[in-house]
């Protein structure tokens, strides 16, 4: 019956964070690049930065109201309370007893409602002052690192792209079997 129970709690888990995922995908290498590239980093900066926290908002009132842990941190502090038996669980039981790395993070590799889930223990009482104060705290950490990342990134690919024109350009001109060719068929 245990068993069961686990796979149950694991799969809600696994399929709440393969939903959430594959939408913060798209929201963080797709429409936060894009909108960060083209508005520059204070404009599109600070738009990203206020739909981020609304997402947020809106999924950590979502996740309050349903009170099903499916991002799995009332699981991680279950297991964190256990004796560890492996390296990999030593070595996130210490991990885990430094919340203020913790909190870097779980900013930067996920978004503001993750990192309040997570802080929250597992709990589904209600948002307290302490929550919101970790939330606004996560929103201004992950998008300040979500901008930088972002202008990088997008500067990186317009950059690459650039360089590939010049190149293949240039490439297709001065190779001889090619320039050959063009010369024989006009």
């Amino acid at each position: 019956m245990k068993t069961r129970h686990n796979y149950k709690r694991f799969t809600i888990i696994g399929l709440g964070h393969l939903l959430y995922a594959a939408f913060n995908w798209v929201f963080d290498h797709v429409i936060y690049v894009y909108v960060v590239f083209t508005w520059g980093m204070l404009m599109g900066g600070g738009l990203m930065t206020l739909l981020s926290l609304l997402q947020c908002a809106l999924t950590l009132h979502l996740y309050e109201k349903m009170q099903i842990d499916w991002v799995g941190a009332g699981a991680l502090q279950h297991w964190n309370n256990q004796e560890p038996s492996s390296l990999v669980s030593r070595v996130f039981r210490r991990i885990s007893k430094k919340p203020k790395a913790v909190f870097v993070f779980l900013c930067v590799v996920s978004d503001p409602f993750i990192t309040t889930a997570y802080f929250r223990n597992g709990r589904f009482d209600g948002l307290t002052a302490q929550d919101w104060q970790t939330f606004i705290k996560s929103v201004m950490v992950s998008n300040g690192y979500w901008i930088c990342f972002s202008a990088l990134l997008g500067n990186g690919i317009v950059t690459v792209w650039q360089w590939l024109c010049i190149h293949t350009s240039l490439t297709a001109y001065l190779h001889p079997l090619l320039t050959a060719q063009l010369i024989h068929n006009p």
